[in-house]
């Protein structure tokens, strides 16, 4: 018996591909998770202490979620798998592509959204930056900016760095595979949301794989977080 359960041969014959995209995808996550909370830098917390420091908070969260969910997997693709970009859901041949089947899907969601946002569970999550309302420019705008900005790069590396990084190995199982991790970085959210990102990770996973873009999800996963935000201000008589 030898010292190994594998051989040599046996680890050679493994497609380097699926082991990068999963190791990549769980550094990625793991450095979001305990890198993302400016609060766990009492250091990074002294230098931005003062009026702002929501927003500056918002904005280190932004760019850790940017940097990890985008570049990162950005750079594996390029130097690690030597892959083009537009292969992993960045064709713009599709950037429209079933847009109906988006529309209808927000339309159906957007009730659920409005009723959602009457809760007090909704209201305390939701949005993550609330500037005083003299404040709305420039600092609400863009955290906006920069909230959409993450939600792109989930979207590239959800549904297009998971899902049609494993598309050659998994098929049609790539989409199941991605869902699970997606499911589980919304398990601090409200249930119902946790519940429905299931849902939302398997249709939007389903797209990219049938289409190869990102772009119509990004666009319609913005459009839901955006009036997830507007909603929740409104109830709370932000605009008022």
């Amino acid at each position: 018996m030898s010292l190994f359960p594998f051989t040599g041969q046996e680890l050679k014959q493994l497609d380097k591909k699926p082991i990068v995209v999963l190791l990549t995808t769980t550094v990625c996550l793991v450095g979001i998770q305990f890198l993302g909370n400016i609060n766990n830098f009492s250091f990074l917390v002294q230098q931005i202490q003062g009026t702002h420091f929501q927003f500056y908070s918002f904005v280190y969260w932004a760019s850790v979620t940017i940097f990890f969910f985008a570049i990162v997997p950005v750079v594996v693709i390029k130097f690690f798998l030597n892959e083009p970009l537009r292969d992993y859901g960045l064709k713009t041949s599709q950037v429209f592509g079933y847009y109906k089947i988006y529309a209808l899907t927000f339309a159906i969601l957007f009730p659920f959204l409005f009723l959602a946002a009457y809760t007090y569970e909704f209201q305390v999550t939701y949005p993550f930056f609330v500037p005083p309302i003299e404040e709305f420019v420039p600092f609400y705008l863009i955290g906006e900016l920069l909230y959409v900005l993450t939600f792109f790069a989930l979207e590239f590396f959800f549904r297009g760095f998971m899902v049609l990084g494993l598309k050659k190995n998994l098929g049609f199982y790539s989409v199941f595979v991605m869902t699970v991790p997606y499911c589980m970085i919304h398990f601090a959210k409200p249930l119902p949301e946790c519940i429905g990102s299931i849902f939302a990770g398997v249709f939007l996973g389903l797209m990219s794989y049938k289409t190869q873009s990102i772009w119509m999800g990004s666009l319609i996963h913005s459009a839901v977080a955006l009036s997830m935000n507007w909603l929740s201000l409104w109830h709370r008589g932000y605009f008022n």
